[in-house]
């Protein structure tokens, strides 16, 4: 039955719990991210009145944008978390058929090593490179440029065409290989670090539990950052590559090396980390929630989907 709407089991299970762990985290976090925005567009605040009257602006329909920002994230992390789980599931495959492994019995699933995560994140990040980047165009030239959704969409074809969809689209296959590589690893030898950092079982659990769930929280926080650190000049040039409001061969950013280049020259290098406080404030938060809730949510999807 995978066939037709997934590759697989483990890609079902994986983009399966990771559409609901991003509803979660888009139904918590977007009335965060609503008035993040309204503060970076103070005009849309304004100046009068004391400071109940702005701060009941900012609070203002905190759910407004909801369902873009849930069917996008939604199917980024379909995507995001399926390819991953296949990843994982060929590993275990490989790694159950090893001569080593012959002949034994009850082997389970044997923890894979990071380098091993760390390619599973990689092929997680070619995935997404090679399906969704006309989707990461719109956006990015629609938040840039504070466009509607269907402006942006409608812009970049009268303006380029299908090529309009892919600015910077090879840069995807270095960016989202290596941002993902790293987010999975980082989440995972994080977590390992907890465990073995954390006392040994004796006595009753409670009191550890609530320890526990804060270091995986912690754990996907800082994975987050991390996959943001590792890729953020390229994410500031490739934004500025999509995100340029000129078309056809007039663009002062055409290409992705020459706009590094050209923002080094005019700019310094200090352009190539604009902005990224704002991404690890909303970053943090997102995964903290974001990767605990999927991988809570993986039992209960092994359970109940199908072996075939």
């Amino acid at each position: 039955m995978y066939f037709y709407i997934f590759p697989n089991r483990e890609y079902s299970v994986g983009a399966c719990t990771g559409t609901l762990a991003s509803t979660f985290a888009v139904l918590i976090l977007h009335p965060v991210e609503a008035i993040k925005v309204r503060m970076q567009t103070a005009q849309h605040v304004g100046a009068e009145g004391g400071l109940l009257a702005r701060s009941a602006l900012l609070l203002r329909r905190p759910y407004a944008g909801v369902g873009p920002h849930l069917l996008q994230y939604s199917l980024l992390n379909s995507v995001r978390f399926g390819s991953y789980a296949a990843a994982q599931g060929f590993f275990q495959r490989r790694n159950a058929s090893s001569p080593e492994a012959l002949g034994k019995t009850d082997l389970g699933k044997r923890q894979l090593m990071l380098s091993e995560t760390f390619a599973c994140g990689a092929f997680s990040g070619v995935c997404i490179a090679a399906t969704l980047h006309p989707l990461f165009a719109i956006k990015t030239h629609q938040q840039a440029n504070r466009l509607g959704v269907a402006e942006a969409a409608t812009r970049l074809w009268h303006g380029e065409g299908v090529r309009g969809f892919f600015r910077a689209f090879a840069a995807g296959f270095v960016r989202f290989p290596i941002a993902l590589g790293v987010f999975f690893t980082s989440y995972e030898a994080l977590k390992r670090l907890s465990a073995s950092s954390q006392p040994a079982a004796g006595g009753s659990s409670d009191p550890v539990r609530p320890v526990v769930n804060f270091r995986i929280s912690a754990s996907g926080a800082l994975a987050g950052i991390a996959c943001w650190t590792s890729i953020y000049p390229l994410d500031v040039v490739q934004s500025r590559v999509i995100g340029e409001a000129v078309y056809g061969p007039q663009r002062k950013y055409p290409t992705v090396s020459g706009t590094f280049a050209t923002l080094l020259r005019e700019e310094g290098a200090v352009s190539f980390v604009r902005g990224y406080s704002a991404v690890l404030v909303r970053s943090g938060p997102v995964n903290a929630l974001l990767l605990p809730a999927n991988e809570a949510l993986a039992p209960m999807f092994e359970r109940v989907l199908p072996a075939s």
